[in-house]
């Protein structure tokens, strides 16, 4: 046994050091020669046909993301429409919150400086319900109400505007005084 032992060493030296020849396991080098060969058929499924890179799985998933989420209608009637509707008001309360709350408060009081009240009859820049989607959008020149437009998709902005009109006549806990014109009710 100590003759086969003999055979397998390598004929170099390094420090004093000496290397058996063991050649890779057999299981080894197939893996390795089935993984070079599956690379290929790979490499032109990938890169040569439609529909299997990484930004296609992605297109793929903003669509079926989106697919539920149709365009809200932003009429008048439609406006007053959502006022009744739960599904609409539940998905605008959840944008208010997360967008509006910091300057209106969660109940829609407002911030001194910084957020109106939407809970009383007076508005500054709104004579109809559909205005807030113009506010919601664009934004208000020279005030703390940014636009909102290029953050939320067109159907969020009518939900959170169907919210934020649905707030009129509640009360909040720490309301900021009136401010604008007295406007008639949405219905």
């Amino acid at each position: 046994m100590a003759d086969k032992q003999e055979d397998l060493i390598l004929d170099h030296n390094y420090d004093g050091i000496e290397e058996y020849d063991n050649p890779m396991p057999g299981w080894w080098v197939w893996g390795f020669i089935l993984t070079i060969i599956f690379a290929f058929p790979y490499w032109a499924w990938v890169h040569l046909s439609e529909g299997h890179t990484i930004l296609d799985e992605l297109d793929t998933a903003m669509a079926a993301a989106s697919a539920g989420q149709t365009e809200l209608d932003a009429s008048h009637d439609a406006m007053v429409g959502y006022l009744d509707n739960a599904a609409v008001l539940a998905a605008g309360k959840d944008t208010f919150g997360a967008v509006c709350a910091a300057c209106h408060t969660a109940d829609g009081g407002g911030l001194q400086g910084l957020g109106a009240n939407l809970c009383d009859d007076n508005y500054k820049n709104v004579a109809v319900i559909e205005d807030i989607i113009t506010i919601v959008r664009d934004g208000v020149p020279l005030t703390a109400m940014l636009p909102q437009g290029a953050s939320l998709k067109p159907y969020q902005i009518v939900e959170v505007s169907a919210y934020a009109a649905s707030l009129r006549g509640t009360t909040p806990a720490n309301p900021q005084p009136p401010y604008g014109d007295l406007i008639p009710a949405w219905k």
